[in-house]
This record gives C-alpha cells, structure tokens and sequence, in this order.
C-alpha cells in the first residue's frame, strides 16, 4: 500500500535523501561529479538545496509513502513557466549549493547550459525534473503512482523529461512519453541524454 500526497517543507530532509541515494549512480550526476565518492557525499546537500529554493516553492514536488508515512519515491515537477528559474532565485540558493558542488560549479554550469538548449519553449507544459524511489521499494508501483498523479491533476498540459539511462527509456514510453531528441552532456565520455515528450491526450 501505498499515498502519493505534495512535499512540504517538512519532507524536505527524507525527499533529498531518497533523491540522493536514487540518482547515486546516475549519468547526469556522474557528469558533474566523476568521482563516486565525492558525488555519494554531495548529494544529499545538492537536492535539499534544489529542492528548497526551487521546486518546493513552486508546489509541484510529490511524495509517495509506504504504509509507514516513510518516503518512498519523490517526483520533482516544475508547472508549467517554472522551469527556468530567474537569476535571483539562483543567487539566493548559492549558500547551499556551493558547499555541494565544490570545484564541480563549472560542470553543473555546463550540464544545466545544456539541458536548457534542449529544454522546448512551447506550449506550457510539466517540467519531471527528477523521479527517483528507494531500492529497496523499486518495482512496486511507486514511481508509476506519481506519474499517474501528474497526468490526473493536469490532463490538458503536456510532460517533458529528460532520460538518463537508455533502460529507462522503455520504462517511460509505457506511461506515454515518447523520445522527441537525443543529445550528449559535452563532459568526460559524454553521456548520451533522450528528450522525452508526452502529449495530454495520451490515454
């Protein structure tokens, strides 16, 4: 069993760390920090900050939980017009995310450079900035419980993500999404990335 429910402030800590132990291994994250042990630390820290100066405040971040009220799996969407964040909000979060990202600021630079060139302008749609779950709570619904939210809650907007690991990409095109581009993060062996599209009229 489990409640898929809105992050607040008070998830904060327990979504950050199911984010952090989600993307521990991902190629993204290994693009801004190659070393496995410094990307293993820095997390935690890296998404409580994006987390609290981006997209908690914009209301679109979603919970699921066990029968336990334990976070499970965390959904960071960004609505519609909320997924460029201005430069002042930027400003403001760099207290919590330098002590994160270290000497690994020009990587993160670079990445988020290239994920906003393929990021599409139009029409208004829902940015899955991260979908991650728990391990040991993979394969039971839970991530597909926070996309069926999403798809409920705004039916007449369109969803974009961005794929990371090419096994994932089957995953997605069964909840409607389909690969719209494909692109490298121009770091170290330059990950391949898929631009991932679903159309509100997806059933």
């Amino acid at each position: 069993m489990h409640t898929t429910r809105e992050a607040t402030v008070a998830d904060l800590r327990a979504s950050a760390e199911v984010l952090a132990q989600a993307f521990a291994d991902d190629p993204l994250m290994a693009a801004i920090w190659p070393d496995p042990a410094r990307r293993h630390a820095a997390l935690p820290a890296y998404f409580a900050a994006s987390l609290r100066h981006f997209h908690l405040p914009a209301g679109g971040v979603q919970i699921a939980t066990d029968r336990d009220d334990r976070i499970c799996a965390v959904a960071v969407w960004d609505p519609p017009g909320a997924w460029d964040q201005p430069l002042g909000q930027t400003l403001r979060a760099l207290p919590d995310l330098l002590p994160a990202l270290r000497t690994r600021v020009p990587a993160a630079i670079t990445v988020r450079r290239t994920l906003d060139q393929w990021h599409p302008r139009e029409p208004a749609h829902w940015y899955l900035a991260n979908l991650g779950t728990l391990s040991s709570h993979r394969g039971r619904g839970y991530a597909a419980a926070l996309l069926a939210d999403r798809a409920d809650t705004a039916p007449t907007r369109g969803q974009y993500l961005v794929c990371t690991r090419y096994e994932n990409v089957a995953y997605y095109e069964r909840y409607g999404f389909s690969v719209t581009g494909e692109f490298q993060l121009p770091l170290g062996a330059r990950s391949t990335m898929w631009s991932m599209w679903r159309d509100p009229s997806f059933p």
